[in-house]
């Protein structure tokens, strides 16, 4: 008998407490399985962000077999619903929304704060093995593309007019025919000495004050189909002016050669989700190519890394031409001054403003 008990002393010293031994790798199974016992998620988005919701859950049920209560709540800006996201989780009370979505630099601000989950994603999640596809985090996963571009109105440039390059703006025949955004959208990427440098950005800024006619949000495209003006840019993303264009409105789409850029729209699991499993298959689900494909039709946004993918024809059409599209993700955020970045951007709305 005294044998035994030390054998069952040394077999725990061994072991180690419970709380120090790795947890098994988990299985697609394991997540589904937990899903069903949560039995819900909710999504809190901005109205628009994903498309048909209704259309979207039909398909990720069906596409696990299961019966999940998916509930869709219209949300506040992406940055705000990151701060509430890491207040709850410095409060160590639930999320407001089982996945949080947000472009690099707000995965970056969520990370630094612990405040979403490493899902070991390449180990269970069939949808997510390849390159790209999982931010080096291993926190974050890729959405879809946004291509800020060049916007113009069809039935007033043609051919040779159309304004292929941000530098076709200042061409003396478009002065007061032109607009951007107020807030500068990726002019401070523009700024980095990935793309421009700061000292080219701001000149091309300045002189771009002088040219434009106006300043205009983003899905403002009623003002580029009317005539109001004959080209905007740089846009925030390609979504507005392509489903302008697939209802018949006179708006075409380009990446601007000169400054081909594309930055990724991000899921993650906030660190006190309070329906993770359910969470994590969902970003899973919208990673497949059923999940990618309703995305477009929805949103005309999918993520170029996924074969067959739409937007990856874009990001191609202006490589051929010899540019390369820079792509903006949480390592770019990584790698780079938030804070000197933030300073840029601030100064180049106060010239646009200023004109």
């Amino acid at each position: 008998m005294r044998n035994f008990y030390i054998l069952v002393i040394a077999a725990a010293v061994f072991a180690g407490p419970a709380s120090a031994r790795a947890d098994p790798a988990p299985t697609l199974q394991t997540i589904l399985d937990g899903a069903r016992q949560e039995g819900q998620l909710s999504i809190v988005v901005g109205e628009g962000t994903l498309g048909d919701n209704s259309v979207l859950i039909a398909a990720f049920n069906k596409y696990y077999g299961l019966a999940l209560d998916v509930r869709f709540t219209p949300g506040p800006p992406m940055p705000n619903m990151v701060a509430t996201v890491i207040q709850q989780y410095e409060a160590h009370k639930p999320a407001a929304t089982d996945v949080i979505l947000g472009y690099p630099n707000h995965m970056v601000d969520l990370s630094n704060a612990h405040a979403i989950q490493k899902a070991d994603w390449e180990s269970w999640a069939p949808n997510l093995k390849g390159p790209h596809l999982v931010s080096s985090e291993g926190e974050a996963v890729p959405l879809e593309n946004s291509l800020p571009g060049i916007v113009y109105n069809t039935n007033a440039l043609h051919g040779a007019e159309v304004p292929n390059k941000l530098a076709d703006f200042l061409n003396p025949k478009l002065k007061g025919r032109v607009a951007t955004t107020p807030y500068a959208s990726s002019f401070d990427l523009l700024a980095t000495a990935d793309m421009w440098g700061r000292e080219k950005a701001f000149d091309f800024t300045r002189k771009l004050s002088d040219q434009i006619g106006g300043l205009i949000r983003c899905n403002e495209m009623a003002r580029i189909a009317s005539g109001e003006f004959e080209a905007f840019g740089i846009s925030c993303n390609q979504h507005d002016a392509l489903a302008n264009a697939a209802k018949g409105a006179p708006v075409g789409f380009v990446l601007a050669s000169d400054a081909p850029l594309t930055t990724l729209l991000y899921e993650a699991v906030p660190a006190t989700a309070a329906h993770p499993n359910a969470a994590k298959l969902w970003i899973n689900f919208m990673s497949s190519p059923e999940g990618q494909k309703l995305l477009y039709q929805a949103t005309f946004a999918d993520l170029s890394f996924v074969p067959g993918s739409q937007t990856a024809k874009s990001i191609d059409a202006v490589e051929r031409k010899g540019a390369k599209v820079l792509v903006i993700d949480t390592d770019f955020y990584r790698h780079h001054d938030a804070a000197a970045m933030d300073r840029d951007l601030a100064e180049l709305q106060k010239i646009l403003r200023t004109r």
